[in-house]
C-alpha cells in the first residue's frame, strides 16, 4: 500500500467517528482536518468532496459493525443462539461503544431518509445485507425444526431488526442502557415464543 492510500484510509478512519456521532450536516471540513491532523489541501488531494469521505466513513464504519457481527456469531453454531449474540453485540454497541457514535446504519438512516440520497442509499445497502444475513440464519432455525416452517422469514427479520436498532435509538435518546436490554429481552421473548415449533 502506497503513502497516498495510507493517507487517504487515515482520513476516512478519523472521519469516520464524527460522522458517525455528528451525522453529515453536523461534520465540517475543518474539524475532520483538525482530528486526522492534515491540512485543507492534503484532504483534497485525496476527496473531491466532502461526500466522498462521508461514504467512505459510512463503508468503514459498517465494516467495522460487520466484523464484530461475524466474530460474536462464529462462536455459535444454533441459530437461535446466534441471534441473541446478535443482541449482544447491539447491547454492546451502547454500553462499550464499539463503534463510536452507535449504529452506522441507524445514525445515517434517520439523518438522511430524506436528506442525502447517497448516505441513504448506502444505509438501505447495509441494512438488506443485515436484513439478508438474519433472514438466513431464521431458514437455517426452519431446516433444522428450531422455528416454525410456516415462519415469514422476511417479516421475523424485520421484527427483529426493529426491536434492536429501536432499543438502540431509545438508549442514546435517553442515555440509558435499559432500552437497549428491554428490547433484546423481546428478540428473546419473540424467539422462543412466536417463532419456536
Amino acid at each position: 500500500m502506497g503513502k497516498g492510500q495510507d493517507t487517504k484510509e487515515h482520513i476516512i478512519r478519523q472521519s469516520a467517528g464524527l460522522f458517525n456521532t455528528k451525522g453529515y450536516g453536523g461534520t465540517s471540513l475543518s474539524e475532520i482536518m483538525e482530528r486526522a491532523n492534515i491540512r485543507k489541501g492534503g484532504i483534497y488531494n485525496h476527496f473531491e468532496s466532502k461526500d466522498e469521505i462521508a461514504l467512505g466513513a459510512f463503508d468503514f464504519m459498517f465494516a467495522q459493525l460487520k466484523n464484530v457481527l461475524t466474530e460474536a456469531m462464529s462462536e455459535w453454531s444454533e441459530p437461535t443462539e446466534k441471534i441473541l449474540a446478535i443482541c449482544d453485540v447491539y447491547i454492546n454497541l451502547i454500553e462499550q461503544n464499539i463503534c463510536e457514535g452507535g449504529c452506522p446504519i441507524l445514525n445515517t438512516a434517520v439523518e438522511n431518509d430524506d436528506g442525502h440520497p447517497l448516505l441513504k442509499q448506502k444505509a438501505q445497502s447495509a441494512m438488506n445485507e443485515l436484513m439478508t444475513g438474519l433472514g438466513e440464519i431464521i431458514k437455517d432455525g426452519i431446516k433444522r425444526q428450531q422455528f416454525r416452517s410456516d415462519i415469514d422469514v422476511e417479516a421475523a427479520s424485520s421484527v427483529i431488526i426493529a426491536l434492536i436498532e429501536g432499543g438502540v435509538m431509545l438508549s442514546k435518546l435517553y442515555n440509558d442502557n435499559k432500552y437497549i436490554r428491554h428490547c433484546a429481552n423481546q428478540v428473546k421473548v419473540y424467539i422462543h415464543g412466536d417463532m419456536a415449533v
